[in-house]
């Protein structure tokens, strides 16, 4: 396993160095491969040019079928008819990536927005959700806190510090949503 990750690191160290010095810093494009539009050996500038395709192309049928899974059990009301299960729930999956893709080619738009929304509630808002609900279980199931049934439970075992990382994460994507507006605005 160590072969392919030093292979796969030194082919990005390359891909790096070779951009920096054939493009510079100030003629690079916001995605690489478009760098190479004016390659003149065509098959070759195809190929880089469409390589994001190939890895989006060969990896989405395995992201979407794990979206629409979660969303069936999201939604999750027993066995579902047939239409609701083949077609609305894949449908569910399809459009909102293809609406977005056909909505914009600002590739940085695209990344503050994920970035900064979906980034927050991985990161912050789903854990401290979980932490809370588990705690509530814990307490419903063996009816005494968490912390006295694991001897080597955490500092941040107190009910304080899931809405803590709330409250500070409402606080940063308020933060965030101000700055996006003003900058939308063009009151910087």
């Amino acid at each position: 396993k160590q072969w392919y990750q030093r292979r796969v690191r030194g082919i990005y160290l390359v891909v790096c160095y070779t951009a920096t010095f054939a493009f510079g810093p100030l003629h690079l494009a916001d995605v690489y491969t478009l760098n190479f539009e004016t390659f003149s050996i065509v098959p070759i500038r195809y190929f880089l040019e469409l390589y994001p395709v190939f890895c989006l192309t060969a990896s989405y049928p395995i992201i979407g079928i794990t979206l629409r899974n979660n969303l069936k059990t999201l939604f999750y009301k027993g066995e579902y008819p047939w239409i609701v299960d083949r077609i609305l729930f894949p449908l569910l999956t399809i459009i909102p990536p293809t609406i977005i893709g056909l909505g914009t080619d600002n590739v940085e738009v695209l990344v503050a927005y994920t970035g900064a929304y979906s980034g927050a509630a991985i990161q912050y808002i789903i854990p401290a959700c979980f932490v809370i609900i588990g705690r509530k279980k814990i307490k419903d199931v063996f009816g005494r806190d968490a912390s006295t049934v694991n001897k080597n439970h955490s500092i941040f075992g107190s009910n304080f510090w899931p809405f803590a990382l709330l409250a500070w994460s409402a606080c940063c994507v308020g933060f965030v949503t101000y700055y996006k507006i003003s900058s939308a605005i063009g009151d910087d």
